[in-house]
């Protein structure tokens, strides 16, 4: 993988996470915490965060 493709899927990444914690947010205030869509969408949040900190740490090898 070029560079120049990690620093673009690292910023596509990092839309997402922005993203998903905004549309999290607002399933929190429209179903709670506790509802089936808030918590998939806090684990996909989980998710992508391991990914871009999987993605930095195989940079750094």
């Amino acid at each position: 993988m070029t560079e120049q493709n990690r620093k673009y899927i690292t910023k596509e990444i990092g839309k997402l996470l922005s993203d998903i914690w905004r549309i999290k947010g607002l399933a929190e205030q429209e179903y709670g915490p506790q509802h089936p869509i808030t918590k998939k969408l806090a684990g996909m949040h989980g998710d992508a965060q391991a990914l871009l900190q999987e993605m930095s740490e195989a940079r750094n090898r």
